[in-house]
């Protein structure tokens, strides 16, 4: 699956509004995660410990890795046709927390919530 130059440049103006203003958009994403999906709070070691989603450095610097991967992901389907992560140990670490297929359904979700 490829995507297209006008797609790419959609998910790369969405990434730079999402950087001007990444307390917000973190807390906002999280937020939309945590709605749809409550028990996964514990699956975060900067939620963990709250009452609830609270802007922190931790909590931005995670939002800002995931939406970096969507925008390199989106290049890299744009150059290539598919996405390989340059980051081995990421896969590692989402099966450590108990990572499964319906979490990323739910993690999309928040992403379009967020950008939308």
């Amino acid at each position: 699956m490829g995507f297209t130059e006008k797609q790419e440049a959609l998910v790369n103006s969405s990434y730079e509004s999402f950087k001007q203003n990444l307390p917000h958009y973190s807390v906002l994403f999280y937020t939309f995660v945590l709605e749809k999906a409550p028990a996964a709070k514990g699956m975060f070691s900067f939620l963990k410990d709250s009452a609830g989603v609270q802007d922190s450095p931790k909590l931005q610097a995670h939002a800002e890795k995931v939406f970096e991967m969507v925008r390199d992901s989106a290049v890299q389907l744009r150059a290539k046709g598919e996405v390989v992560l340059g980051d081995a140990t990421l896969g590692v670490i989402h099966i450590q927390k108990g990572v499964v297929d319906p979490h990323f359904v739910v993690v999309k979700e928040a992403l379009l919530k967020t950008i939308k």
